[in-house]
Order: C-alpha cells, then structure tokens, then sequence
C-alpha cells in the first residue's frame, strides 16, 4: 500500500510539473508578443484608489507622471479616509508636479461593500474623460505604459495586463512575488490559452466609461469580493473584448511581512473558492514542488533513494520553472533565496487553499464581511452608516456629468484643492 501512494503520488508531481511548465511557457510567450502601436491617442482619467502608506508609494505615483503619451492625462488619487496618510503622499504629488492634472478626491466609505469599488465610484464620479484607467496603489509602471494601454484598447473593451512581483526584501515580499511571476500569471494565461477564459487581474485595467455605464457601472459590482474577476466576466459576455497586454506592470511588495502574504492570498482563496469551486479544487495540481517533497518524505521513510533522487530533481525543477518565470516577467534572474522559497511558498499556499474550504469571514480594510457564493459579501456585523458632513479645506466635486447612476447611498463626493507649500 506504501509503495502504491509514493507511486501515486510521484504521478500526481509529473503531471503537476508538467502542467507548471506548458502555463510557464503560455505565460513567458505572452510578455514577449509584440506590443501594438498607438493608433491614436486619447485623453485619459487614470484612477489611483489609495488607502494607507508603503514605502514605494511615492515613487508609484511619480512613475504616472512620467509618460512618454502625447494625450492629456489627469491623475485622481482617492481614499475613503479623510485621515488616511496616503492623502499627505497625494498633496506631495501635487505639490511636486503643479503642471499636472491632479486631484485628491475624498469618496464616500459606504458607496458600497468592497472598499475599492466605493473608492472607484467616488474617483469615476468626478473622472473628466472617456477613458478610465485603474492602478493600484503598489503598481510602479514604466514610460510606456499609457502609450501601450490606450494601443490595446483599440478593437477591446477591457484590457488588463500580467502583473510582476519586484522587490524581494523579505520572506513575505518573496512568497509574494513567487505567487504573483509564477502561480497567478501562469493560472492567467493557462486559463486564456487552453479554454478562452479571460482573468482579469485589478491591479491594472483601463476600459471606457461607456462600456462599463451599460454593465451598470461599479455599482453592479459593488457588493462582490472578486470585482475585477466578475468585471471581466461581464465584459466577455457582452462581447465588448477583454485583452491581456503584454504590457507587464511591476507591483512593488516592499516590507511585506509573511503574516501580510497570509492574509491577502487567504482572502484571495476565499474569493475563488466562491467564484469557482470546480476549478478551485484543482489549484493543488498548479505547485509542483509541494508534490515532489511530498514524494521525497515518502520516499525517506520507505528508504527508497532511487524515488528521493527523482524527487529532488523534481523540486529543481519547479524552482527552475519560477526562475524562467522572473526573468522572462522581470528582466533578470532571481537570487538563490528566491529560489529557496520554493518549496516553503506552495506548502503555505496549500495550507491556504485548505483553510479557505471552510473560512467564510472575511477582514478586508478594517471591515469584516461573510463571503458567499460568486464571493459576495454582506456584513458580518450590523454595519455603522458613515457620517458625512463638511470637512474644512475640502470642496464638494461636480457629479451632474456622472455616466452611471449615482447610488442612493453616495451622499457626497468631495475633491480637495490642491494644497501649497508651507
């Protein structure tokens, strides 16, 4: 019986290694495709929901100023916290670069369940331009990414683009990255090469207001843990065209911590657990290295060193997998920890992947939800309306031009000013 599970499972670790590396090579031939040039460019509103303060915040911002793009760009940095510190980095941007369109917007915290999409409506609400472009707070982007965006949008409804973990300073900045270059754009590109179903990751999308007015808006979107999923769903119905750029955006993981890794990608299993249980209960075969040292542990207290050698090959393997995984996302090869990490990284995921079965709470932004089917949330506990009254130094924004409905609960939408140097 022994013999027959290490045999089983060393076949269970061949197909895992093998499926790894045929998504590995979908992934690394979809950020070599050939960029397409820009048709014509088009003024865009880029919507930067903020909440709190990296170390790389700054310098995220500053990278969005610095476009090789001939079209008027306007930059909206928005919180739903009027004493989030990521409000003090905004006005710095501001005050650094006063020859730019930018606003420091204030949205309502109860527009809707998920902290982003209230954050998205605000920004949408006061948004000059047809095309709208969402980055996360942690996306750092080079020179020609708008350039790049607007090209992909012709002929598309919805482009979205593969996503770089950079900055390895930590245990937990390095299972970040590992996850993100490997698992994540792999699940991505495995999903659009082998069955046409796009997965839109959040961290960077533009789309027109438009497209996403006749989906009903962020609105429609609102109350649903996985809005960048669903929003993509959405616009593959509609036959509006949902494109991956190969266009790769870097997102910086500066000073994240293991038990920070925890609780994101638990809340990120919880999300796809509820979207697609099917293809969830599958996510196991997509780490290779946690089957080989499975084989490899199995093969020690069976005493067998032939099944120990094919297991350690197995684990360098995987690691190489993600080493040509980075290069080909980043640039250049990862160190010797990276690589380590390996096998810790998809042990702590499969740990993961188990405790998201059962777990149906979840904590997102200091708001505590219960997450259900197709990962829509409502609250865990009677919720606090938000009290909304005039705040000194702030303006209420025009939202007469909005192209969705305004939500009834969307009291107000305020911009500040920009501020001026002491």
């Amino acid at each position: 019986m022994f013999a027959s599970l290490l045999e089983l499972l060393a076949v269970v670790a061949l197909a895992s290694v093998v499926l790894r590396s045929v998504t590995a090579g979908f992934s690394v031939a979809h950020a070599r495709r050939p960029i397409p040039p820009l048709r014509r460019a088009v003024d865009v509103s880029v919507l930067k929901p903020l909440r709190g303060v990296d170390a790389d915040l700054l310098e995220n911002l500053r990278s969005l100023l610095r476009q090789d793009y001939p079209g008027h760009i306007e930059i909206l940095l928005g919180t739903t916290d009027f004493g989030d510190p990521a409000r003090g980095v905004a006005h710095a941007l501001q005050r650094e670069f006063p020859e730019h369109a930018i606003r420091v917007v204030l949205s309502p915290a109860g527009a809707a369940a998920n902290p982003k999409v209230a954050n998205l409506l605000g920004l949408t609400a006061v948004a000059s331009h047809e095309v709208l472009l969402v980055s996360d707070a942690n996306v750092r982007v080079g020179p020609t990414y708008l350039r790049d965006m607007v090209a992909a949008l012709h002929g598309s409804g919805l482009v979205a683009n593969l996503v770089a973990g950079v900055d390895d300073g930590g245990l937990g900045a390095v299972f970040e990255n590992l996850q993100l270059n490997g698992f994540t754009n792999a699940a991505v590109c495995g999903a659009l090469r082998l069955a046409d179903h796009p997965c839109v990751i959040g961290k960077s999308i533009m789309l027109r207001r438009r497209d996403l007015a006749a989906q009903g808006g962020w609105s429609a979107f609102g109350d649903v843990l996985g809005e960048d999923y669903t929003l993509g769903q959405a616009f593959a119905r509609a036959g509006l065209g949902v494109c991956t750029s190969s266009h790769v955006v870097a997102a910086r993981s500066t000073g994240w911590t293991v038990a920070r890794f925890v609780e994101r990608h638990l809340r990120w299993h919880q999300m796809r657990r509820w979207i697609a249980p099917g293809m969830y209960a599958l996510e196991p075969v997509m780490l290779p290295s946690l089957w080989w040292t499975a084989v490899g542990a199995a093969a020690a207290l069976r005493g067998a060193p032939t099944w120990a050698a094919a297991a350690a090959a197995g684990i360098a393997w995987a690691a190489a997998i993600e080493a040509i995984h980075a290069r080909a996302l980043r640039g250049a090869w990862p160190g010797g920890r990276y690589l380590a990490a390996v096998p810790l990284k998809d042990a702590l995921v499969f740990a993961l992947w188990l405790r998201a079965w059962w777990k149906r709470d979840v904590m997102w932004r200091g708001h505590a939800y219960r997450i259900g089917p197709g990962s829509r949330l409502s609250p865990a506990a009677a919720p606090h309306p938000a009290v909304w009254g005039p705040v000194p130094g702030i303006c209420d924004a025009q939202v007469s031009s909005m192209s969705e409905p305004r939500p009834a609960f969307v009291s107000r939408v305020q911009h500040d000013a920009p501020e001026t140097a002491a």
